[in-house]
């Protein structure tokens, strides 16, 4: 169960987050500083370092909701089975909650994706972060396979790289005034490595 601090501090870290996209969309990142951001959340510029190292990863604060059920979906992974598939359900699960971009995990994602392909600064920031991130689900992953850290990483990029060209052509599509269901577009992706792979 989440405690009151804990939500609190969900609340500020959500704020800082919405701020930062916020101004990166009407400003630019170059054109937005860490006072700015700080002043639209209602916050000092200190907090905002405590939540986030740089300005654009302020605005990559992931939904912590999604990040607890992503957590249980993990721990439930059967090294018995084959790990792909498992990692590929989980993210659809996920995929699924950003309903198209209607839900508020969902809406911040799709405006995350389009201002990226605008703002290169950004788009580091997400590649740097997406990074640390595969490097903790390989290490989480190897435990499961006896420790083999190779097999676990290949799992892990092979995973996230369908991932993101399903986002990024999500919301090319959404950005070219013809949307597309994001679930499904995912599963098309993991269609097409199959057949590359095969």
């Amino acid at each position: 169960m989440t405690t009151l601090q804990e939500r609190r501090r969900r609340t500020t870290e959500r704020e800082i987050s919405d701020a930062a996209l916020r101004l990166f969309e009407q400003h630019g990142v170059d054109g937005t500083t860490v006072d700015d951001i700080a002043r639209e959340a209602g916050v000092s510029a200190r907090t905002v370092f405590r939540y986030a190292a740089t300005k654009e990863r302020a605005a990559l604060v992931p939904h912590r909701d999604l990040e607890d059920r992503a957590e249980e979906r993990l721990d439930s992974l059967d090294p018995a089975w084959p790990l792909l598939p498992q990692l590929e359900a989980m993210w659809r699960d996920l995929l699924a909650a950003f309903d198209d971009g209607r839900s508020d995990a969902g809406a911040q994602v799709l405006r995350l994706r389009r201002l990226m392909c605008a703002e290169p600064s950004l788009q580091l920031a997400a590649i740097g972060l997406d990074e640390e991130r595969a490097a903790v689900l390989a290490d989480r992953l190897a435990g499961l396979l006896d420790g083999d850290a190779l097999t676990a990483r290949v799992l892990v990029e092979t995973a996230a790289a369908v991932l993101r060209t399903a986002l990024d052509r999500w919301a090319q599509d959404h950005e070219a005034g013809r949307p597309t269901d994001l679930v499904a577009t995912y599963d098309e992706a993991c269609r097409r490595l199959r057949a590359v792979v095969a």
